[in-house]
């Protein structure tokens, strides 16, 4: 008896998870910034077990419902949630509007993909308009926003620190980041929960972790197999040596 009612609750919950499933629809949109293109983003629907490569131009589909939870991380942008309203899923497209880390950040990233144009001009002008804080003199503005969480988190670090290790171990690569294959795979396979539980890793990092993983000579073996699990079982040991990168002392 006891069996047969642990059968019939089974066959209740896949229908109202199937139904559920059900439910949710395509959801167009548009990921923002007011100064710089948005690129290197992917976005995870939570709540849905599902993720997407955001498209050069920002732009993204998603299969959502109402007060679904859509988390997104960036090589530029502070990671960024929301949850859905009855309105986004019913709009023809919604707009995300995404933050920068820093303008130091973002510049190092923009570099990296450009050639740079000599300064024209009074360069003594330029020179002038420096200015060597210190730090201990100098008052904290409390309103203005850092890179640093209150968890230690350096993400500006971080981030210079992954990417002076890839370009090292890639030297004939001239753009590092425009690497997508292999986080499109994860994208499809691996759920943000594996990453938040498993992995431990916080929003901000997924996103320069996967990077990180892509640019590892043993990435495209792991993407000639099938196996979910040999994947999990490479991401779970990239991020070994990802969390010794990174690692920062905590305040």
């Amino acid at each position: 008896m006891k069996r047969t009612f642990g059968i019939f609750a089974l066959l209740i919950l896949s229908h109202m998870a199937y139904a559920q499933e059900l439910s949710r629809r395509i959801v167009h949109g548009q990921a923002v910034n007011d100064s710089i293109k948005v690129e290197n983003v992917i976005v995870f629907n939570v709540s849905a077990k599902v993720g997407a490569v955001v498209e050069k131009r920002g732009y993204f589909d998603i299969k959502a419902r109402e007060n679904d939870t859509l988390v997104f991380s960036s090589l530029i942008f502070k990671s960024k949630r929301i949850v859905l309203s009855e309105d986004d899923i019913k709009a023809a497209e919604i707009k995300i509007r995404l933050q920068t880390f820093t303008n130091q950040l973002a510049e190092v990233i923009i570099e990296s993909n450009k050639n740079l144009k000599p300064i024209k001009g009074n360069k003594q002008d330029i020179v002038d308009k420096k200015y060597v804080d210190d730090a201990q003199s100098s008052p904290k503005n409390t309103v203005m926003p850092t890179n640093v969480t209150e968890n230690g988190m350096d993400f500006v670090r971080m981030y210079k620190d992954v990417m002076r290790l890839i370009r090292k171990n890639n030297p004939n690569k001239s753009d590092v980041t425009s690497t997508t294959t292999f986080t499109e795979l994860v994208m499809k396979k691996i759920k943000y929960s594996f990453f938040n539980s498993t992995l431990k890793l916080q929003d901000d990092e997924i996103k320069l972790f996967l990077l990180y993983c892509e640019n590892d000579s043993k990435v495209e073996k792991v993407m000639k197999s099938k196996s979910e699990f040999e994947l999990m079982d490479f991401l779970i040991e990239e991020n070994i040596d990802f969390k010794k990168l990174t690692a920062v002392e905590k305040k």
